[in-house]
């Protein structure tokens, strides 16, 4: 007795295998390409419960080109260096970037590696995990709750000297709970060099045990 199939797609019809509707659908779905998913939503982290938020970096590059942050969340961030040199990660707005940058600056021609330890006025909001390579840095942090409010916006950057400028930058994008974006990230590549001079650094925060 003959006894029909019902009609799946045809790499699967090839293997005789037998599939469940939902999983079906789910295939057809993921193959129209005209249908946006959004972002997953965020369950923003808390003192007592942070979330935890990867950020690996390469030569020269961060993985994932872009961070998803809540503002006044906490997280565990976990940076892991898959690269051969010594990079570093600095969670600020662009001010603060480009104040790393001019601050590290000075050290072009020293060993490979990060600064020395930076003397710098209060007024930055930032943090600088440093990591060796092959080497994994944890550190628990409390996003300010006003970060999202930044006229130019917040990135992860490198400012070991030569990093930024071969293009060790990505945008923070600040979300709310359901994951919709709070604000645009900025587009393009951000300035090597600040204009008019060099402001001051911003301040290092070492990594909780």
């Amino acid at each position: 007795m003959h006894r029909q199939l019902p009609a799946t797609p045809t790499a699967l019809r090839g293997i005789g295998l037998a599939v469940a509707p939902w999983l079906v659908a789910l295939l057809l779905a993921g193959c129209d390409a005209g249908v946006p998913v959004g972002p997953p939503p965020i369950t923003p982290g808390t003192s007592v419960a942070p979330r935890e938020v990867n950020i690996i970096t390469r030569d020269y590059a961060y993985v994932p080109s872009t961070v998803a942050l809540v503002p006044g969340e906490t997280v565990v961030l976990h940076v892991i260096n898959g690269g051969l040199a010594v990079h570093e990660a600095i969670l600020g707005d662009m001010e603060t970037q480009l104040a790393w940058e001019a601050a590290e600056a000075p050290f072009a021609d020293a060993p490979p590696g990060p600064a020395p330890s930076i003397p710098v006025p209060p007024g930055y909001d930032a943090l600088r995990i440093v990591v060796g390579s092959g080497e994994r840095v944890d550190v628990t942090w409390t996003v300010p709750s006003d970060a999202a409010t930044a006229a130019s916006g917040w990135f992860v950057g490198c400012h070991i000297p030569g990093h930024w400028a071969k293009g060790m930058v990505a945008p923070i994008r600040f979300v709310g709970p359901g994951g919709s974006p709070l604000a645009a990230p900025p587009a393009g590549s951000p300035p090597v060099s600040p204009p008019g001079g060099s402001p001051p650094a911003a301040p290092a925060v070492e990594p909780s045990p």
